[in-house]
């Protein structure tokens, strides 16, 4: 009888050993192999060359100058990451691509009563040190590449 509580507080503590082997298990395995649910992440296990990323965005103009970075909803989406694959997405397609996404994006604009005088808007790529720009630095690394820019026409 006295060893029945030992046995029975031993199980969680099997339990919780199998439980942290299963989760140490990646590191037995080389980095390039991926397993659900156990996963060794290899898309963050290799080296990068460097931290420069590329970031599309698309921005309003207002009369003197002032810039906005347009939010996701503008894109059609709610979703960051679906705004940035539709970002993407136009500008592979070329000139007309973005001129075509530019336009749309013109058009929500012109509507949404967050962007009061809004003028015009722009679909551009920029460059980051990624590392500088979370530590504070949100400049860019050279000079922005435009790839649209439309007019915001009143509706």
């Amino acid at each position: 009888m006295a060893d029945e509580p030992r046995a029975a507080a031993a199980w969680p503590w099997l339990f919780g050993l199998v439980l942290l082997a299963l989760q140490l298990s990646p590191l037995t395995r080389p980095a390039s192999d991926d397993s659900f649910p156990f996963s060794s992440f290899p898309m963050f296990a290799h080296e990068r060359k460097d931290a420069i990323t590329h970031i599309d965005r698309a921005i309003a103009f207002f009369d003197g100058g002032r810039a906005v970075m347009l939010p996701p909803r503008v894109l059609g989406t709610d979703e960051v990451l679906q705004a940035a694959a539709t970002l993407r997405q136009a500008i592979r397609r070329g000139r007309k691509g973005s001129a075509r996404l530019c336009e749309e994006i013109a058009a929500r604009v012109a509507v949404d009563p967050a962007f009061p005088g809004a003028t015009e808007v722009e679909v551009r790529s920029e460059r980051y040190d990624a590392i500088a720009y979370f530590a504070g630095d949100k400049i860019p690394l050279g000079k922005p590449v435009r790839r649209a820019r439309c007019k915001v026409k009143p509706p």
